[in-house]
């Protein structure tokens, strides 16, 4: 082969590899996407601030027994400032800065939710059992 053919193919191999890594490069102002984490031995996962995070979380949701949703009472997505989930046995799991999405696994059985937003606590009775229970929380008008 001669060497200018083989300069073209190597620079042709090479802007094509540059092209693909750039089409799969995530826009820079794009937040993370969501991760799994735990906290106090009980996974969750926090996010879905954009349609990108909100379909990966879709995708982590089998196995998670609570999904909390909080926005306005407008449907405009929020985060709330602190959520924490008692059990029988006392608080099993908090979080700060929540949402708008909130996947928390949690084994089957009778918990309070407690999402606190600019100031204001607001505390809701919730029963997971083996599917997905989904809470929609509309924040804002909460009680104290």
């Amino acid at each position: 082969m001669r060497a200018s053919t083989q300069f073209a193919l190597t620079l042709a191999v090479a802007m094509m590899a540059a092209g693909m890594a750039l089409a799969q490069a995530a826009d820079p102002g794009a937040p993370p996407p969501p991760q799994v984490r735990s906290a106090s031995g009980i996974d969750y996962v926090n996010g879905g601030a954009g349609e990108e995070a909100r379909a990966a979380m879709a995708g982590l949701q089998p196995g998670f027994g609570l999904k909390l949703v909080f926005s306005n009472a407008s449907g405009e997505y929020l985060v709330a400032d602190h959520v924490a989930v008692k059990g029988k046995a006392g608080e099993v799991f908090d979080v700060d800065r929540a949402g708008p999405l909130l996947l928390v696994k949690l084994p089957p059985g009778d918990y309070s939710v407690a999402a606190t937003y600019e100031g204001r606590t607001e505390i809701r009775p919730v029963k997971v059992g083996a599917a997905t229970q989904t809470l929609n929380w509309s924040l804002g008008g909460a009680r104290r």
